[in-house]
């Protein structure tokens, strides 16, 4: 395991932090390969959700600029960033985020390829792309239009907008808001809700949500997973507890 991340088991929930508080989590090659590593290695199968954070009063302050160069050679970062989100995406259960301080730059890429995102009311969010003479990863930015829309995806992107949690929540960037420095427990709560989830059902539905969002949908075969789950062991015992439970 890396230095730069910390994993604890919750019961069936996962939390990974980001551990480099003295440097605000910036994202340096090692810190991005522990974060791959981790999502690979050390979710198991019996997890039924995901937590990330960042160490201290910081989620992260983006790419570590001890690590770029101003040339072709920091397409590697945003390569091991692409690789985190993916890694992300391909979770079959929730991802989320934990938002506590800034969240810039390549960070926000991570953040929103969660699931979810809970945010402190001292979060701000900020991505200097352009100001740093930078197109973003195109595909990051293709993904960030289908979700947020092009009105806010420009201010972002282009204009450099600095958002603040409120702004943050207004324009769908973060899913919720809450005081003081209680977004994690805010999001290991939510975490322990899923529980009681069929992981199947959630694994289809995140990956239809996925599928649509992309460039791979196909109507098809989601209507034969959709009727494959309608006559599942897993639903069938589903629905007779819940019909034992409220009558």
């Amino acid at each position: 395991m890396s230095e730069f991340i910390s994993v604890e088991h919750r019961d069936r929930v996962v939390a990974i932090t980001l551990m480099r508080p003295e440097r605000r989590n910036a994202l340096s090659l090692e810190l991005l390969g522990g974060l791959s590593e981790a999502l690979a290695n050390d979710v198991p199968d019996d997890a039924t959700a995901v937590v990330l954070t960042g160490a201290g009063k910081c989620f992260s302050a983006g790419g570590d600029f001890k690590s770029l160069k101003g040339t072709i050679e920091d397409k590697a970062i945003d390569e091991a960033i692409e690789a985190c989100t993916s890694a992300i995406r391909q979770l079959p259960i929730p991802v989320i985020a934990a938002i506590s301080g800034p969240c810039m730059g390549g960070a926000f890429d991570l953040a929103m390829s969660c699931d979810v995102r809970i945010a402190s009311d001292k979060a701000v969010f900020q991505v200097p792309a352009t100001r740093l003479g930078l197109l973003y990863n195109p595909r990051s930015i293709a993904r960030l239009r289908l979700l947020l829309g092009r009105d806010a995806v420009f201010r972002i992107m282009i204009m450099g907008e600095r958002l603040d949690a409120i702004a943050a929540l207004k324009n769908g960037v973060v899913s919720k808001v809450v005081p003081g420095d209680k977004c994690f427990e805010a999001a290991m709560t939510m975490a322990e809700s899923t529980a009681a989830n069929v992981p199947a059902a959630v694994a289809a539905t995140k990956g239809f949500l996925n599928a649509f969002d992309g460039d791979d949908f196909d109507p098809a075969h989601w209507q034969k997973v959709y009727e494959e789950l309608l006559s599942s062991p897993e639903r069938e015992a589903a629905v007779a507890e819940s019909k034992d439970k409220h009558g």
